[in-house]
């Protein structure tokens, strides 16, 4: 997948999300909010972005694509109508999965690389059962990159 190119500015009331996506088909196009997070995709792109806060869906929120440039303006609702959205200049801390922003929060990052041992089948049902307890809690979320040779301020 690739990511899109994207801006993010706000107002008291809402956030204006600005993607860049060139020939893409607008059946293909999905959004989803789910509290922090906008989803977006249309093949071959793929965005995901946790804002700082929450966002709503409602008769105030939209999204139009303008198919002479290439963009697509989303406006969410923020839930708390006057709350300002800190860093939200920061493109690299919207891209980041929620793990990685509850670990940024605590300070408690585990290692990338974690030494796992033989599987030992001999514990039982009960041992089992508690492994796939704590495999349901694994973080399905990829982090995203920016391509950092075509980033433009403006």
């Amino acid at each position: 997948m690739i990511l899109p190119k994207f801006s993010v500015r706000q107002d008291k009331d809402r956030v204006y999300v600005t993607i860049h996506v060139a020939h893409v088909r607008t059946t293909s196009i999905e959004l989803d909010i789910d509290g922090d997070q906008l989803k977006f995709s249309a093949s071959p792109y793929y965005l995901r972005l946790t804002f700082p806060g929450k966002v709503v869906e409602d008769e105030d929120s939209n999204a139009k694509f303008d198919a002479g440039t290439g963009d697509i303006l989303v406006t969410l609702s923020k839930q708390t109508p006057g709350e300002h959205f800190e860093n939200l200049d920061l493109l690299t801390s919207l891209l980041a999965t929620r793990r990685e922003q509850a670990n940024v929060a605590t300070n408690a990052a585990r290692p990338l690389i974690e030494e796992i041992g033989t599987v030992d089948n001999s514990g039982g049902i009960d041992e089992l059962l508690e492994r796939a307890r704590i495999d349901e809690d694994f973080d399905w979320e990829m982090p995203q990159q920016l391509d950092l040779g075509e980033l433009q301020v403006g």
